[in-house]
């Protein structure tokens, strides 16, 4: 039942939100705007360094004006991918 596997499928890509907060939210140049209570997260942080991110990932500017992201995991996102994607973001930001 397809409401069965999105009900079951919620708390992976909430844990997931929740890793990729962890990971990037001490990182100097990033700071987490609000609490990660399902499977988003909202950030701030350069605009270089999100232009940079933006050619090899898919995510939007929440808020143009204080370069606010919002990052989204799914219900098939991996720890692997959280990781991965977190990595980005320290390279980028250290290149900026």
């Amino acid at each position: 039942d397809v409401t069965g596997v999105q009900t079951c499928a919620l708390p992976i890509s909430n844990a997931m939100a929740a890793r990729l907060a962890e990971r990037v939210g001490a990182l100097p140049g990033v700071t987490i705007t609000r609490p990660v209570q399902a499977n988003a997260v909202f950030a701030r942080l350069p605009r270089q360094t999100i232009t940079e991110l933006q050619q090899q990932y898919d995510f939007y500017i929440w808020d143009e004006p204080t370069d606010e992201v919002r990052w989204m995991c799914a219900w098939d996102t991996a720890e692997a991918d959280v990781d991965e994607f977190a990595d980005a973001i320290e390279r980028a930001l250290s290149a900026s």
